[in-house]
């Protein structure tokens, strides 16, 4: 088999744009430091705005298998 007649049914390799990897190359932000408990305050206020609701909102970060958990729960 010839490495031109193979598809790759894969979600990668994918051409990245250089602002993505300075901004990939930057030093991850613990999740459990102000800074990071500031975005996420700046991010669930800015969810509210958009929801239109003056509920709580709840920021989960998982796979979408963790979504689909807590549709059913």
């Amino acid at each position: 088999m010839d490495i031109e007649d193979t598809l790759l049914m894969i979600p990668g390799p994918v051409k990245v744009a250089p602002r993505v990897l300075r901004a990939m190359s930057k030093p991850m932000i613990s999740h459990r430091s102000g800074e990071f408990g500031a975005i996420y305050s700046e991010c669930a206020e800015l969810l509210k705005e958009f929801f239109q609701t003056k509920n709580q909102i709840a920021i989960m970060t998982g796979s979408g298998t963790l979504g689909m958990d807590a549709a059913v729960a």
